[in-house]
């Protein structure tokens, strides 16, 4: 997913019980429950942790409703007696949407503040994230950098960003479509994130198949989208695959069909956005998106309680169906997730311990189930949904395969 402009994109997790040496408690400890607890930012009654996000900046209008999704899920979680008996306070800065912002806001609550951890609603962490790994300290937020997948303190989810084996998914979902021939578009100056995005999306089709024409390079404001039609259609694709923002990609799709080309299927990792699809619904008809959470249309127990926590918690964002607000609502519930599995006197080291090895994680039925300890990895499963040939809605496009229709679900390839 594509943060920079068109965002993506939980409840609860059961109770799970700890053995005192993991969870990080003695047992003289245990006897005197929350009282004998000295990590940082817990005290017998509350654990702090920090919100780090651009509430300022070139970006800010991305994540504006990121704070909302942090802040209805901790306030679901204070309401039923906050993680292991301790209310989450939150402490929040503004990184301005700068790698230097996020470093000092970073240090800030950490040094000042004294927070447990964070949670990095943002993508400019990457400049931090060396020295936040080798302080141990917990982490967790939206997946908009390679750094997520390159660190064992930080958690996300449904990440692209992978460094490990690619999947068969994507393959998987054009050639149900019929596809022989893909031309793939994507943004060389997203540098190493952006060519690891086009080899994980040109072996999961070549595993299915499906040729791969040579990539296209397309930059908003500097490549003209005639000129990426024109490479398209030259390819003989007849299939299309965007690594790009949902506002750099439409012009392209726009411009696509005003030539007369038609595709089989066209893929982007970008554009899951109710708002955008009222403005530009009549340029997105047929166009399909992948998304690493379950489809807003979904009738599932899980959206319904992120719809009425945010109702209750953050009425101010009105419209719930937002994927930066359903992102970091997911995110949130990963760190209380973590705070949880940490036991009754939390440390650092028993969150990421115990958190990494957490094989079933799935943010209360709002995510595939997904195994935290593989976070070099692409997930195996993800939905796709497509916008109407009236551009009106998005439609869920089922799986044939496997017990959830809204979960297309791969293998790792060399793996089986």
């Amino acid at each position: 997913m594509h943060l920079r402009r068109r965002g993506w994109a939980a409840v609860a997790a059961a109770g799970v019980v700890i053995p005192l040496a993991v969870a990080g408690c003695s047992k003289s400890d245990q006897a005197t429950g929350n009282a004998a607890c000295g990590s940082p930012g817990v005290t017998p009654t509350e654990v702090k942790v920090g919100l780090v996000y651009p509430d300022s900046g070139a970006i800010a209008v991305g994540f504006r409703f990121a704070r909302s999704g942090v802040q209805a899920r901790v306030a679901l979680a204070n309401a039923s007696g906050g993680v292991n008996g301790r209310k989450i306070v939150l402490d929040w800065r503004d990184d301005q949407g700068s790698t230097n912002g996020f470093t000092l806001a970073a240090q800030d609550l950490l040094t000042h503040a004294g927070v447990f951890g964070l949670l990095a609603e943002s993508i400019v962490v990457s400049g931090s994230a060396d020295q936040l790994d080798k302080d141990g300290i917990p982490i967790a937020g939206l997946p908009g950098e390679e750094a997520w997948t390159q660190h064992r303190n930080m958690f996300t989810f449904g990440s692209l960003q992978s460094a490990g084996s690619a999947i068969t998914t994507f393959g998987l979902y054009a050639r149900r479509f019929g596809a022989t021939k893909v031309a793939l578009v994507y943004n060389d100056t997203m540098s190493q994130s952006a060519q690891g995005l086009v080899k994980l999306f040109t072996e999961s089709l070549r595993s299915q198949g499906i040729a791969v024409a040579d990539s296209i390079v397309y930059t908003a404001g500097v490549t003209s989208p005639a000129k990426v039609v024109t490479q398209v259609e030259a390819s003989n694709a007849d299939a299309l695959v965007s690594i790009l923002s949902a506002d750099d990609f439409l012009p392209v799709y726009t411009a696509a069909k005003q030539a007369g080309l038609t595709f089989k299927v066209t893929l982007t990792t970008s554009g899951y956005d109710s708002q955008l699809l009222a403005t530009q619904g009549a340029n997105m008809a047929g166009m399909s998106v992948l998304t690493p959470h379950i489809p807003f249309s979904a009738d599932s127990p899980a959206l319904r309680t992120y719809r009425q926590a945010m109702s209750d918690y953050a009425p101010e964002l009105g419209q719930t169906d937002n994927e930066v607000a359903l992102a970091a609502y997911i995110t949130t519930d990963e760190f209380l997730h973590g705070l949880e599995l940490a036991g009754a006197c939390p440390t650092r080291d028993a969150f990421i311990d115990n958190l990494r090895a957490e094989k079933n994680y799935n943010a209360g039925g709002l995510i595939p189930t997904t195994d935290l300890s593989r976070f070099g990895e692409a997930n195996l499963c993800y939905s796709f949904v497509r916008v109407n040939q009236a551009g009106t809605a998005f439609d869920v496009v089922p799986s044939s395969d496997g017990p959830d229709p809204n979960q297309w679900c791969g293998t790792r390839l060399g793996t089986g």
